[in-house]
């Protein structure tokens, strides 16, 4: 039986249980005997270590709750390795989103974690910083494989001075694999020790080519490197033979020169790259992508209506030079706006270029 189902008999276990002990005026729920005669709690007769690993099926709240089961369910939420915490999942206040958030942290029994994440949908008050910071010192502390750390408010896309700042316990730790930032400072101090990190995402944030060479060079085994909504970067130089996938979607480029919008890209050992969203006036040059295998360009060159007109021919000039750096990758996904930008009578030889490209 795999884990899905064995989490859907869980979850009609415990809401059948969780019906009758709210019907059963006080009574104490135990594994066989409030049972009819007949039948079989096959679910208790499972070790506890396959309990706990169905109950990270579970919301970390629905998990919580099944405490009142019995004696036995008692501590077996805290044994968890995977804990998720989402603010709309205890309503919108933001206090009591914390105070959940740091008592269950209290109650955890693992001696190591899969993954610690927060998703944090409130405007973030400065006051609660201090206590975020122990969230991720708990989460450090515990081995932690995937942290993921998200501050975003929803509905909101202008660029916020303040963010949550990354505190330097963060950049020191090599258990990371996975690391998710979103609507955080990234700011590391020293240096970077993230030795075994594989996969990192960062959005929502101002960053520099200073930080970003600080991680490069501390993330020896990085794989996959995605940026979103992100500002201040113009150089993107990947010495690492192991980073094969680069992900960009989304860009702030603010009131920017022309000069400030350059985005150039040297990964000689990348083999996908995918551009998606909207880029605004974004220039990205692509230097040396000699080991590239598959590109998908989903995205378009954002403008306020009046530039439309006046921006078009550089639009041209920024299409034609990817297109042309991407003429020996095997496979391409190319999306509509592309088409309408460069297969015109006046752009004939790079909408024949396009063509090529396309038949691949």
């Amino acid at each position: 039986m795999g884990g899905r189902s064995l989490s859907l008999s869980l979850l009609y276990l415990y809401f059948r249980r969780l019906q009758n002990t709210e019907t059963s005026s006080g009574k104490t729920m135990s594994t066989e005997s409030d049972h009819d005669s007949g039948s079989i709690d096959r679910i208790s007769e499972l070790h506890d270590s396959l309990l706990v690993h169905i109950l990270s099926f579970l919301p970390i709240g629905d998990a919580i709750k099944t405490q009142v089961l019995s004696k036995r369910w008692k501590y077996l939420c805290s044994f968890i390795p995977s804990l998720v915490f989402r603010s709309d999942s205890v309503g919108r206040d933001i206090y009591k989103f914390a105070e959940f958030v740091s008592n269950t942290l209290i109650l955890c029994n693992c001696t190591r974690l899969k993954k610690f994440a927060v998703v944090f949908r409130f405007y973030f008050i400065q006051q609660y910083e201090t206590e975020v910071n122990l969230w991720t010192r708990f989460a450090a502390g515990k081995g932690t494989e995937i942290l993921h750390l998200d501050f975003h408010r929803l509905g909101e896309y202008e660029f916020d001075e303040f963010r949550y700042e990354l505190p330097q316990h963060v950049y020191s730790n090599s258990s990371f694999q996975e690391l998710h930032f979103s609507s955080c400072s990234v700011t590391p101090k020293a240096g970077v020790d993230w030795n075994s990190l594989k996969k990192l995402s960062i959005g929502y944030v101002e960053l520099s080519d200073e930080v970003i060479q600080k991680i490069l060079v501390g993330s020896p085994v990085l794989e996959i490197l995605e940026l979103y909504y992100f500002l201040g970067v113009s150089r993107l130089h990947f010495s690492n033979a192991s980073l094969k996938k680069l992900i960009l979607r989304e860009n702030w480029d603010g009131k920017s020169n022309f000069d400030e919008l350059q985005l150039e890209i040297f990964a000689p050992n990348l083999q996908s790259l995918e551009m998606l969203g909207c880029l605004g006036r974004k220039d990205c040059r692509l230097v040396d992508v000699s080991s590239l295998v598959d590109a998908t360009l989903n995205f378009d060159l954002c403008h306020e209506e009046e530039d439309v007109l006046e921006d078009y021919g550089r639009d041209v000039n920024i299409l034609r030079r990817l297109l042309e750096r991407l003429a020996h990758v095997k496979s391409i996904k190319l999306v509509d706006f592309i088409f309408d930008r460069l297969v015109e009578p006046s752009h004939a030889s790079t909408g024949d270029l396009v063509a090529q490209l396309h038949a691949k």
